[in-house]
């Protein structure tokens, strides 16, 4: 509750954090950041993580101003860290300020603060300098000494007043390299700068990440394309070769293709995704083309793409695939239910000639049975004659039972009938 009583939804504060979550940090020329992505195993726990970034805070005598679930921020002496989880990474982000002599600086990523313990595998090392333009700290030399002393992409931002290069290259120690040479002295703008050259490059190389997979399976898919086709012309033939038969390969082909999808489905998506915030970070850039040099977001778009098509396509082969898998395994089994049906109507028959059969044999056995009846009861009944004979011997035993034999039989057939009934 608050002032006026009005109450408080419990993911304000949360949406509010969350609103002001990954801010960039402020930088000035001559500075220099180093960005580290590790790609993290599916059983890692965030605890690790975070410990293992804490003790690198520790040995850098780095001071956290603010800790969350998914992020820490810390500072010290001219050095600003970050550590932040993503889904599938991690990331730390180290800057210093005022760096005059290129010759005192060494690399985060080359000192001796516990890497061996960080969860995970190394998957970029970036290094982005900045600098006046007036007054060139590491220009032409050292890790910044472009191969044939020019930059493959170089383009200028910030309405002009800075200059963005690289050789989109690894240098010996496997670090990328971007420098940036400014005239500008707003530090809010450069520290924005510097956060979107290395989403620039963090996202880019994940969108590629998937790369080697989709290699690996195009074959795959072919493969089943392939055996599809095949099962689909056995399908057709409709003959010498039992539906049955054509009904267990197509599920082994179905279990084939949902293990590969499964794989690199998440994969793939998540590479599309990667890309489409590598493009909307290149374009936020707003590069201006220098002479001579090509522009950051040319060169990555030049690979970028066409691997994001290669994406999109083998996502929707493999849906158009499982489509077609899907439609003729509900045509064999109609075609199967068919059959079953008709073998189904034949049984009947045949149970429907049975039960006749059955019927008039009953009916037999019953006309017979009231004649078996009927002539034990008579013989009894002679007995019964034989007496009153004995008292009336005016009387015959055959003509007493020949009296009775229909009202015998009659009551027999009578009876029989009710206890069918």
């Amino acid at each position: 509750m608050i002032d006026g009583g009005l109450s408080i939804d419990a993911r304000r504060d949360t949406i509010q954090a969350e609103r002001h979550a990954r801010p960039p940090v402020p930088i000035t020329a001559p500075g220099i950041a180093q960005h580290m992505v590790f790609r993290t195993p599916a059983d890692s726990k965030i605890a690790d993580e975070r410990r293992a970034a804490l003790t690198i805070c520790e040995k850098l005598e780095l001071i956290p101003s603010s800790e969350l679930a998914d992020q820490i921020s810390a500072a010290g002496d001219g050095v600003t860290m970050k550590w932040e989880r993503h889904t599938e990474f991690v990331s730390y982000t180290f800057i210093a300020q005022d760096v005059k002599d290129r010759a005192l600086f060494s690399p985060w990523s080359e000192r001796d603060l516990g890497w061996t313990g960080v969860p995970g595998t190394l998957l970029l090392s970036l290094l982005v300098a900045l600098e006046p333009k007036r007054s060139p700290v590491w220009s032409g030399a050292g890790r910044f000494a472009w191969r044939d002393a020019k930059p493959i992409c170089a383009s200028t931002v910030m309405s002009g007043t800075t200059v963005v290069e690289t050789d989109l290259d690894l240098d010996e120690a496997g670090s990328a390299r971007y420098l940036v040479k400014t005239t500008s002295k707003e530090p809010a703008r450069l520290g924005r700068l510097l956060q979107r050259l290395i989403e620039i490059e963090t996202y880019s190389t994940l969108c590629l990440y998937a790369w080697k997979d989709a290699k690996e399976l195009s074959p795959l898919l072919s493969q089943a394309e392939r055996r599809l086709g095949d099962l689909i012309t056995r399908l057709a033939r409709h003959g010498g070769e039992s539906d049955e038969k054509i009904l267990e390969d197509l599920a082994d082909l179905s279990a084939f293709h949902e293990a590969t999808t499964e794989r690199s489905h998440f994969r793939l998506n998540a590479s599309l995704a990667y890309h489409e915030i590598a493009i909307r970070r290149m374009e936020e850039l707003r590069e201006e083309r220098i002479e001579g040099c090509q522009r950051l977001a040319n060169f990555m778009r030049r690979r970028m793409n066409p691997a994001a098509r290669t994406y999109k396509a083998i996502l929707r082969r493999q849906e158009e695939t499982a489509q077609r898998i899907n439609r003729a395994t509900q045509l064999l089994r109609g075609r199967i239910e068919v059959a079953i049906g008709k073998q189904n109507q034949e049984l009947l028959k045949s149970m429907n000639a049975r039960a006749e059969a059955q019927y008039r044999l009953q009916k037999t056995v019953e006309g017979l049975s009231v004649v078996a009846i009927s002539y034990y009861a008579l013989g009894i009944l002679t007995y019964l004659a034989a007496v009153l004979v004995g008292f009336a011997p005016g009387l015959s035993v055959k003509v007493i039972v020949g009296l009775c034999v229909p009202l015998v039989v009659a009551a027999v057939w009578f009876s029989v009938r009710k206890l069918r009934e």
